[in-house]
């Protein structure tokens, strides 16, 4: 029997639980219940398989990123990247900022420009996520949203310079394609003393769900028991 995981429901067994604790919830540990030949039985998660992580893919005619999602650190984002990733078309996803990892990086509190970093936009979200960190600060191949906005970028080096100002939701597993894509042309923008580089043109993306397979299973899959979760 095939049953379909619950990104959002994830997200509450792997952050809510505790959380939801500390508030008087009263959740007891039984989260889901289903019907098989005509009985209702309790499922905990002690007694299922543990998922594997949800993992995206980010992709282009330049490459492509394989993302895993961190909602222990940002359940509310990464719930809404999954739920676009899951429909598989991203129309208004584009990549329009490029900016190379300078020489001397880090070196004696340099940090730019440039700025290390690819940016681009996730237009087609359901709704603006929240911001998210409680103390995690950027590093490179971090992915991170932009505060206030469906915009987001790449960490191509480590960004300490940030502190924890934007929400970190997930990790890219391999940078290697990043610098297939374009740094220029590009004009320059100046405001406050700071200069950032913006290509003159926009490169679209698509972003994609990549399923997540219970951890410890066989090539069979196993028994075939699946982990289902809703959050009622």
């Amino acid at each position: 029997m095939r049953v379909q995981l619950s990104f959002g429901a994830i997200v509450l067994a792997l952050v809510g639980c505790s959380l939801h604790a500390t508030e008087g919830a009263g959740r007891n540990g039984a989260f889901i219940g289903y019907h098989e030949s005509e009985a209702r039985r309790e499922v905990t998660l002690a007694a299922q398989p543990k998922p594997g992580p949800f993992r995206v893919k980010i992709s282009s005619s330049y490459g492509e990123f394989i993302i895993k999602l961190r909602p222990d650190l940002a359940p509310d984002t990464c719930t809404l990247v999954w739920e676009l990733a899951q429909k598989g078309s991203c129309a208004s996803c584009k990549f329009y900022r490029h900016e190379p990892v300078p020489m001397e990086w880090g070196k004696d509190g340099f940090f730019g420009p440039p700025y290390a970093l690819l940016q681009g936009s996730l237009a087609d979200l359901a709704r603006q996520p929240p911001f998210e960190n409680k103390g995690t600060s950027v590093k490179k191949g971090h992915i991170c949203m932009i505060p206030n906005c469906k915009e987001f970028f790449i960490a191509t080096a480590d960004h300490s310079e940030w502190g924890q100002s934007h929400t970190v939701w997930g990790e890219v597993e391999d940078l290697s394609a990043e610098p297939n894509y374009p740094f220029e042309p590009f004009h320059s923008n100046t405001h406050d003393n700071i200069t950032t580089r913006w290509l003159d043109n926009t490169y679209a993306f698509n972003i994609t769900a990549i399923e997540p397979v219970p951890l410890g299973a066989g090539s069979s899959g196993g028994s075939g028991a699946g982990l289902a979760l809703n959050k009622a």
